[in-house]
Formats: structure tokens, sequence, C-alpha cells
């Protein structure tokens, strides 16, 4: 591997010369210049430039004595038929790429003009391994580890215009998607990530595809999609380093994105909510911390209105599968309206349950039973009819009590109506009325104890809602 060091340190010193000191680097400091680089971060990258000819790095190794062949195997020359070789890179902008100890591994080529492609790197070479390296993060994981927070973004020119702006804690990828390899490596420095993508639909799309890998490390990541028409380089230098940490703060927890973009995408009605939760499912199975599963879960039921109770079963029953193939039909009669709480005909089982056995009324008197009940015209009559039993009175005659129209229509449709349920289930649904209402206040002091940070009391809860809701 020694002498692939010293030949990527060679070419590095000849694309830096052509750039500062020869006449064909003229393009690539006009570019530089357009850019505002300044001289001080041009020479701590070594960034360089190579004319467009095929020759320039191919005679610079002969006058160095190097082998060709090593230059081949160090992905720098190409072999022509002939047996001899030619430039890989040429007429383009080169970014050295180092490894920790400071040492070139590769390089990264960026065009000047609109010739595809726009970016080529070293390929595959016993050094350089794209898949597991990140540009910049020789000089970056010190900041980074101090900071105890990690800035990916997404080119070159991103990294040098923050890090020249006093941002020093950044690194991007090298053209490709981030893998569980890089992921890996910036866990071992900080598990705590901003992830910035282009505001467009290669950007948004890249950061949910990060997602898993994110889940999977245990990092803790957020997103901050810059304003249209921006970038990282564009935003710091237009905009100034204070107005890029502020919005920084800005940045949306991954989940968050993700939902977000889901949710966009959904589908109205029962068939939307079936394709979301077979979308968020496998997401939820990646999650290993029991506490943010149990928030990510409750965030995801609040935000698509499918009952979180449902949500958890599906999950133990995916997870007990060995294929992700679902019954669609199945699980949509389980997301109808008569199975979830979200939804009025919730709201009317337990009004029919009160109204056709009024001897229920008082095990719900003194319940939070409101956390369960959605439609506030039902609300306006369960009220009353907990009112009335209250003070012992006859729960006849509560049309005349209620002030509302809806209230009374809604009332006569449940009086007309036949019961929900047989004398002998009304215990059980009482019970599952009541254990409802008990999982919405677990819920609820749940977000109150991780609003609070008391972690111990999280996961206390999140034990105490399982408990609860593998018995529903």
């Amino acid at each position: 591997k020694e002498i692939l060091f010293k030949i990527n340190h060679l070419a590095g010193t000849y694309f830096h010369d052509v750039l500062l000191n020869r006449a064909e680097g003229g393009p690539g400091r006009e570019y530089f210049s357009s850019r505002h680089m300044a001289q001080e971060t041009i020479s701590s990258f070594r960034l360089g430039f190579t004319a467009n000819k095929w020759d320039g790095l191919v005679n610079y190794l002969r006058s160095k004595n190097i082998p060709l062949k090593r230059g081949e195997e160090a992905g720098l020359l190409v072999p022509k038929k002939g047996g001899d070789y030619y430039d890989r890179f040429r007429g383009r902008i080169m970014f050295p790429i180092f490894d920790l100890n400071h040492q070139i591994i590769g390089f990264g080529g960026r065009v000047l003009d609109d010739s595809l492609p726009k970016y080529i790197n070293t390929p595959e070479t016993p050094l350089y391994h794209k898949g597991s390296t990140l540009y910049g993060l020789d000089s970056a994981f010190k900041n980074i580890r101090e900071a105890g927070l990690a800035i990916l973004v997404e080119g070159y020119m991103d990294v040098l215009a923050l890090r020249q702006h006093g941002i020093s804690n950044v690194v991007a990828t090298l053209g490709t998607a981030l893998t569980s390899d890089q992921t890996r490596r910036l866990k071992g420095y900080t598990k705590n990530l901003v992830v910035l993508f282009d505001p467009d639909e290669a950007g948004r799309e890249a950061a949910l595809k990060s997602f898993p890998l994110f889940l999977n490390e245990g990092i803790s990541a957020k997103v901050l999609v810059l304003p249209q028409g921006e970038d990282p380089d564009s935003f710091v230098t237009t905009h100034g380093p204070e107005t890029f940490g502020e919005l920084l703060k800005e940045a949306k927890p991954i989940f968050d994105f993700y939902l977000d973009q889901a949710l966009a995408n959904m589908e109205p009605g029962v068939d939307g909510q079936v394709q979301i939760l077979h979308e968020v499912l496998p997401v939820f199975l990646k999650v290993e911390d029991g506490a943010t599963r149990f928030l990510y879960i409750h965030q995801f039921s609040e935000k698509t209105g499918i009952n979180e109770a449902l949500i958890w079963k599906e999950l133990r029953q995916w997870a007990n599968k060995s294929s992700e193939k679902r019954n669609r039909d199945e699980l949509k009669k389980r997301l109808s309206p008569a199975q979830d709480p979200r939804k009025h005909g919730s709201d009317e089982q337990f009004l029919n349950l009160l109204i056709h056995y009024p001897e229920t009324v008082d095990t719900f008197r003194d319940q939070d039973w409101e956390l369960i009940v959605f439609d506030p015209e039902v609300a306006k009559i369960i009220r009353v009819l907990t009112e009335k039993s209250h003070s012992g009175e006859d729960l006849n005659g509560i049309e005349q009590t209620l002030d509302s129209t809806a209230a009374k229509e809604q009332l006569r449709r449940i009086l007309i109506s036949k019961p929900f349920y047989t004398e002998e289930s009304v215990s059980q649904a009482v019970s599952e009325f009541c254990k409802k209402i008990a999982s919405v206040k677990i819920s609820q002091s749940m977000k109150k104890a991780s609003a609070e940070g008391n972690i111990e009391m999280v996961n206390r809860l999140i034990r105490a809602k399982q408990d609860l809701e593998s018995k529903m």
C-alpha cells in the first residue's frame, strides 16, 4: 500500500501545482474565484485542477520513475489497448480525499462545463472504498466529537463553503446515498446528526432512504431542507454562518420528516390508512429502543387517526410473519370506523352501550370518559347521562335537557337503533372502554415524562401500556 499512498501524494502535488502555478490551471482558478474560495481553503484541502489532456499525469508519474501499472492500481490511470496508459481525470477540478492520518486515498473530480458525468471518483482500490469514506472527516472528527454533532451534506463544495465560514463539524458523502458503513463511522464520534439535503425530489428521497440506517445504528438524526433554490454553499455564502446556525436549530427530527412525506402521499380514507400502515410497520420494527418506538407509534397514531392498539397488534403480527406480505382486506376491516376510536363509530358504540344499558353509566361517571369521545354532540349526551345518574334522576327525558339539535338527532338515532351488545357481552364491553381510557391516560403521562426527560418513568409507562394493550 505504501507505493499507492506515494502515487496519490504525487498526483495530489501535481494537481495542486497545476491549479496554482500553471497556465493550464486558469479555468480552475477562475472557478474557485467565482465560488469565493479563499487561498487558505484551497491550500488546506490541497485542491487541484487537471487540464483536458490525456497524458498530463502519465508524463508526471513517468518523470518520477513510477511504474504506470501502479498508477492504474491507484485508480489514476486507465490502460490502453496497446499497453500504454491515459489519465482517468481530465479537465476537472480535483478534490483529494484523505484518510484519518491525512494521507490521500483517492480523488473526486468535477467538470467545469455541462458534460457528463459531472463528478467521477477514484474507483475501488486497496486504499479507497467509496461506501465507507466521508469527505472531510479527517479534519472534522475532532470538531464533531467536541460539538457532539455532525452535519452531513451532499457535496465537496458544501463542505468547503461551510468550513470556510467557520463551521467545522461537517462532512459529505461521496456522490452516493449514505451507507451503513459511513453511518457507523459517524457514530464513532457522535450519535447526533443533522442531515442537509437539497430542496428537490432527489434530496428528499435521499433523506427518506437514510432513515432506516440511522434507526439501525441508534443515531438521533434531524433533517434540514434548505429554502428552494439554495444549497449549503450558496446559503452560507449569501446569508452568513450566524443565519445558517439559526436555520440549523429548525432541523426536524427525521421521523417527523419521514412521516410528513408519507402523509403527503397518503390516499384518503381507509385505503390510505392501509397503505401508510404497511409502509411504516417495517420501519417501526427497526426501532430497537422501546421508548423511541412507543413515541413514534403514538405520534403516528395521532397524525393518521389509526387506533394505537391496532398499530401495536399489527406490529406484533408483522414481526411474527416470515414474510411482509399481509392480507390487506383483513386489515381494511380492522381499520373500519367501528373499530377506530378516532372515528365517530366508536363514540356511537360507547353511547349505544350507555343508552341501552343505563346501569353501566355509573361505572364511567367518575372516569375520564371524555378522553375516548371525539364527537362533541355525543359528549353532550353522555354528560347529561352522567349528571342525571349522579343526581339519581330518571334517565328518561334526556332529549328535553339537550340544547343542541344535532345532539338530539344523534340521540334519536341511538334510541331507535338495536343494541350493539348482548346481555352477555356488556361486561366485556365495559371492560374494553375502561381499558381505552386507561391507555390514553398512560399515553398522556408518557408524553409528560418524556418532556421532563424522565426516562425511567417513560420505560415504566411503556411496559404498563404494552401490558394493558395486550389485553385489549
